[in-house]
């Protein structure tokens, strides 16, 4: 009966390490997707940056990320412990993350270094896009300023 037991708790995929999220599009304060993923489940949402390039898909009305040399604007959102793993769950699925199917995902989860206001730096989940690039690029690196300069 032991040997059952380890072999089932051996089986379950391991913990998701509870990292806040990068957020850079429709899931930032103020934006349309926010209140309905976390509003009300964070514990502190902080101005950031990460590296990379932003583009927009005017088809849908957002932003995806790939990886670049450039500055990309947005928040780093934390989340409360309560709340994480369904808060995370809920973001996978609007990001068409399945970390079972990455091949047909519309989004990878990705850890990456995040700058935040003060010039510390943390480890965080973001969103890169996972199909050929197509849209226009903002070259601002913000989604709720596309049109400001560097």
């Amino acid at each position: 009966m032991q040997g059952i037991l380890l072999t089932l708790v051996a089986a379950r995929p391991a913990a998701v390490a509870p990292l806040p999220i990068f957020v850079y599009g429709t899931l930032r304060p103020g934006e349309k997707n926010y209140p309905i993923y976390l509003q009300g489940r964070t514990i502190r949402e902080s101005v950031a940056t990460a590296r990379g390039e932003l583009y927009y898909l005017r088809d849908g009305g957002y932003p995806y990320l790939q990886e670049g040399e450039g500055v990309v604007r947005g928040e780093l959102v934390e989340i409360t412990p309560a709340a994480y793993e369904e808060t995370l769950r809920a973001v996978d699925g609007l990001e068409e993350y399945n970390p079972a199917d990455e091949a047909g995902s519309v989004y990878l989860r990705r850890r990456t270094r995040v700058k935040l206001e003060d010039g510390g730096e943390v480890e965080a989940w973001t969103y890169y896009w996972n199909r050929p690039s197509q849209g226009e690029r903002i070259l601002s690196g913000d989604f709720k300023h596309p049109n400001t300069p560097k």
